[in-house]
């Protein structure tokens, strides 16, 4: 892709574009997005039928799929927000959110290096992945289904996120990135 107009700050000048990324109108980058969602979903219906876990719910099919629905509204709220409070600390820039559809996105206009947008990326995976394994032991068993269908999201709506993670790894370790939530601008180090 073609160097961008804009000026780079003086702290970048050292810096050239190498490329920019957008998940949503890229249709390889969206395939892949999509393709590593379907396989993580049934990775787990087929891990919950092959291992027999418990999953049913005591709750009623009504109140299950409320109570599972609402918990995913927020659980999807709170990636995002964690994806934004962690760019903020590592930019020093407010993050902002916006729903593009079929995404929930975060970003700001700040660049931050290679090792800070793979925390940013791969943070709440990790956060809420524990938190999750977490609630397996201290919730009643009627809420396992919930738990472990919030578990499912965990992983496979992180799909975009391991996506850019796995081609931010690729970049040379001095590479500066900006997700401002359309699409991420890399720059890495002129020779």
């Amino acid at each position: 892709m073609a160097a961008r107009a804009e000026p780079l700050p003086p702290r970048l000048a050292g810096h050239r574009h190498l490329a920019t990324w957008d998940l949503k109108h890229d249709r390889r980058a969206a395939l892949a997005v999509q393709l590593i969602f379907l396989f993580v979903a049934v990775g787990f219906v087929a891990a919950a039928l092959l291992l027999d876990l418990p999953l049913d719910s005591g709750w009623g099919t009504i109140a299950s799929t409320v109570v599972t629905l609402a918990s995913c509204l927020v659980y999807m709220w709170l990636h995002e927000a964690t994806h934004g409070v962690l760019l903020t600390v590592f930019s020093g820039t407010r993050s902002h959110y916006a729903l593009r559809l079929p995404y929930l996105t975060t970003g700001n206009d700040a660049f931050v290096g290679r090792r800070a947008f793979l925390v940013v990326a791969l943070g709440p995976v990790a956060l809420w992945g524990v938190v999750l394994l977490g609630l397996f032991a201290v919730v009643p068993a009627a809420a396992n289904l919930t738990v472990y269908i919030l578990s499912a999201l965990n992983v496979a709506g992180s799909a975009g996120d391991f996506y850019q993670a796995f081609r931010v790894a690729r970049l040379p370790s001095l590479a500066k990135l900006r997700d401002n939530g359309v699409e991420t601008t890399v720059l890495i180090p002129l020779p």
